[in-house]
């Protein structure tokens, strides 16, 4: 089981009893260090960190231009959002799960963007 949780009592509840953690999308410094107390309450509660996982979701507000890099992952471009992915991915982020169904667009256009996403995540 997971938590969403951000406080630091919940931190340490995902830390000492459950599977991992359910995080929204934020600057990934900030991520990180509150996954690193995770990772160290699990070790406190004799409990192996390496089998938490994290699973982050991101909520995209797109945006036609690039944004000011201090607004990600808050908003920004298709572009901005794959970068977003990859450096959490390279930071350590097990899953990532965008729900584009918070998208003004329509259905054809949430199944092109989230194919496009995949596109740009998967390119080496």
């Amino acid at each position: 089981m997971l938590l969403a949780a951000f406080t630091p009592g919940g931190l340490r509840r995902i830390g000492r009893r459950f599977g991992g953690w359910l995080p929204v999308a934020m600057p990934l410094p900030h991520l990180m260090d509150m996954w690193d107390v995770i990772q160290k309450e699990a070790v406190e509660a004799d409990r192996d960190p390496a089998t938490l996982r994290m699973a982050l979701r991101v909520n995209p507000r797109l945006t036609d231009t690039k944004t000011d890099p201090a607004q990600m992952p808050r908003a920004g471009t298709l572009a901005q959002y794959i970068d977003y992915a990859r450096a959490a991915a390279e930071a350590g982020v097990h899953e990532l799960f965008v729900d584009f169904g918070q998208t003004p667009a329509g259905l054809a256009e949430r199944v092109d963007l989230a194919g496009r996403f995949l596109d740009g995540v998967r390119q080496d």
